[in-house]
């Protein structure tokens, strides 16, 4: 008696929290036009047979982009203030040198001496590699910044994509650029966040079918290799989503759509597709246990912030990191350490210390390891300290470099842009106002400002990008050809 009556309270107490769950996850910002839309001039891996080259993808994405604007001049009568979409609005892409939400390629001066692939983050765009590419083009690479699948266009897009897509456009641009590789150029493929992800998925690939250049170098940038475990929820979440009512549940975050290379909105829907996309990563890395040495990954190069948000860098860095092999003398990972000054460094939490494990006096590794942090605790300038591969000595190296007043540290989006940039830099952009974004010091009453203040607040720019620069000519600078 006393057993079923606990049965019914835990039932029902179960069948209220779902009836209350059920009332209100639909409440909140509801799918826009651009929400809703899923472009039918998009790569499918099932679908899209005739798109065999990157050339053909380019013809796609070109109609790609000609649908979206087609289709919501169709749909959308009047659009939100410094909405992306409106042509008139002042975050437009047009306002800018190009659109750097489609694939772009970067020529260099004169021969190319080397072929590089870029491959940008979840919800981003190619500009998040705007600034490595014109990097390498510099410096002599014929660069290629790909448009992933379900990017770039509409947040409905990324809603309608799944890895297997981005895998297929992946594999079209290494086939370009590492085809021109194979007249003895170096090739480098640049990641980004799940970007990063994709060239380590790709690289594995290549090495354990022998189809497909393989890389010569590979670049990682706050690289996304784990995820957070509450994203193998987001299946189900995606699941429960198309119950009547529920269509709300297929977008983890709705906001304004005013970044005019990245979604602000995120669909469920690619946060599972990320989480199966390292899992599988993860299962693979195993396999190299096995592996000869000389058929391991190539050289790797690591730029990290010490605090992130978007992914737990320990368990990203780690499910690669720990597979490196002794001998690796030109594989580095580097660390950007949160401001440590006196003053500062008393109000971090205790993530901001869960990274410096990999840095700490004492400890050995198989490859170099690089700090980017404070010279003292009692100043703003920092320097680079580094341990070879195997190494127990620290070189400390002054950088010329300054924490900027107010910052308490770098972030997962920070990383590939440099203070100057004129979307996401601390200075005055070309572009006019709103930009740049990441110099906006906006404070008032709260509640008031249509844009989510948490976008605001995180850092957007690199203080000490000439690091990411010197480390990156460093690791892929090609030796002379003849």
């Amino acid at each position: 008696m006393a057993l079923g009556f606990v049965a019914t309270l835990v039932l029902g107490a179960i069948l209220g929290i779902a009836g209350a769950y059920y009332i209100t996850a639909g409440r909140g910002s509801q799918p826009e036009a651009w929400h809703r839309l899923r472009p039918r001039q998009e790569l499918s891996a099932d679908r899209s047979p005739a798109v065999s080259d990157l050339a053909a993808y380019l013809r796609l994405e070109e109609g790609l982009f000609e649908e979206v604007r087609t289709e919501l001049g169709r749909q959308v009568a009047r659009y939100p203030g410094f909405s992306r979409f409106d042509p008139a609005s002042p975050t437009h892409p047009s306002r800018f040198d190009r659109d750097w939400n489609r694939t772009y390629e970067l020529a260099p001066a004169g021969p190319a001496r080397g072929e590089a692939l870029l491959l940008h983050g979840l919800s981003d765009s190619p500009y998040s590699l705007r600034a490595v590419g014109q990097l390498l083009a510099e410096r002599g690479f014929h660069v290629v910044g790909l448009r992933l699948p379900g990017h770039g266009a509409v947040p409905g897009g990324l809603a309608a994509i799944s890895r297997e897509d981005w895998r297929a456009a992946v594999r079209l641009g290494a086939a370009a650029t590492g085809g021109r590789a194979q007249a003895g150029r170096p090739f480098v493929i640049v990641g980004y966040s799940n970007g990063a992800a994709l060239a380590l998925d790709y690289t594995l690939t290549a090495l354990e079918t022998g189809r497909g250049p393989v890389p010569s170098r590979l670049v990682f940038l706050s690289p996304a290799f784990a995820v957070t475990p509450f994203a193998r929820l987001a299946r189900w979440q995606e699941r429960a989503s198309r119950l009547p009512r529920l269509g709300r549940l297929a977008w983890s975050s709705i906001e304004p759509e005013f970044d005019p290379f990245k979604f602000n909105s995120f669909p469920i829907g690619a946060a599972a597709e990320i989480h199966e996309l390292t899992s599988e990563i993860e299962t693979r890395l195993a396999g190299l246990d096995d592996r000869p040495a000389d058929q391991g990954l190539p050289p790797l190069l690591t730029l990290q912030s010490v605090v992130d948000a978007t992914i737990p860098p320990v368990a990203s860095l780690t499910r690669l990191y720990s597979r490196v092999r002794q001998g690796a003398g030109e594989t580095e990972l580097v660390l950007f350490d949160a401001n440590r000054r006196t003053g500062i460094g008393s109000f971090l939490g205790p993530e901001a210390n869960e990274l410096l494990a990999l840095a700490t006096p004492g400890k050995s590794f198989p490859f170099r390891v690089t700090l980017v942090t404070n010279a003292s605790p009692d100043t703003a300038e920092v320097v680079a300290r580094s341990r070879a591969a195997g190494s127990l000595e620290a070189t400390h190296t002054p950088l010329g470099l300054t924490w900027p007043p107010g910052v308490y540290s770098l972030s997962h989006v920070a990383v590939p842009f440099p203070p100057d940039d004129p979307v996401y830099g601390a200075g005055t952009s070309p572009a006019g106002p709103p930009f740049p974004l990441g110099g906006l010091a906006i404070k008032g009453e709260r509640g008031v400002f249509l844009v989510p203040t948490e976008l605001l607040l995180r850092m957007r720019y690199n203080p000490f990008f000439d690091v990411v620069r010197s480390k990156i000519l460093g690791f892929v600078e090609p030796a002379p050809v003849g």
